[in-house]
């Protein structure tokens, strides 16, 4: 019968070429493989219809000498029925501890750096406040927001907020108008999360324009709410 061989299982063993052979004797002979993760390993090939496996594991133990030898894959031939199915005829094995890959280790992620607090931001313009009211629009909430989550670890020493409005109207209701603007503001920062030891709020009507309330988009700039934080340094 033809000595056909057939694959029992494949492990780790890459593609054999160019082997050289480092061992042979009447019943085997040992070739030096490369394994697919780049190892040395070694083909035993054990000749004869009657040799059983011993034959294949005094090759390995021949070119292994004082270590041990790891068995990482067999090759049958085909068989009669009453052959023992368990006799390899081809071992390929490794001299020595098999060589564990070391993990990699998961690159830590890198901390990110918390945003910066602004130490004052304003609120200007008709988007933050409807016409002659003090009441909050969810654009500037929404401002507000984004700089209470700024916030949220830190104690401020002081947060002072002050409010303006453009020459329009007389300087009583303008007055009325920034201080009412100006508490709102405040209001809603503290009941919102914003920690500081003492809080301020401040009209101050017409006073400190930042541009000429002879234009609408000057007079815009003029109807504003400042607030302004100092930290515990």
């Amino acid at each position: 019968m033809s000595k056909k061989l057939v694959i029992a299982s494949l492990l780790s063993i890459g593609v054999i070429a160019g082997c050289t052979t480092v061992a042979q004797g009447p019943k085997y002979n040992v070739y030096q493989i490369q394994t697919a993760n780049g190892t040395k390993a070694y083909r035993a090939e054990c000749h004869g219809a009657l040799e059983s496996v011993s034959a294949c594991v005094e090759a390995a133990q021949r070119v292994c000498g004082d270590q041990p030898a790891y068995k990482l894959d067999t090759m049958e031939r085909l068989r009669a029925a009453n052959e023992d199915i368990n006799d390899p005829r081809i071992v390929t094995f490794q001299c020595g501890a098999p060589q564990v890959a070391t993990p990699v280790p998961a690159a830590e992620p890198v901390p990110q750096p918390a945003p910066e607090m602004p130490r004052q931001i304003n609120l200007s313009g008709d988007a933050n406040f409807a016409t002659d009211s003090a009441t909050l629009t969810p654009k500037a909430t929404g401002t507000l927001d984004q700089f209470i989550q700024a916030g949220q670890n830190v104690t401020f020493k002081s947060v002072q907020v002050a409010g303006y409005t453009d020459s329009t109207g007389s300087a009583v209701h303008n007055q009325q108008l920034s201080e009412r603007r100006a508490q709102a503001v405040l209001s809603y920062l503290k009941t919102h999360g914003l920690r500081s030891q003492s809080y301020a709020a401040q009209g101050f009507g017409v006073a400190n324009p930042v541009a000429s309330n002879a234009t609408t988009a000057g007079r815009a700039q003029n109807r504003r709410v400042e607030i302004r934080v100092s930290t515990q340094q």
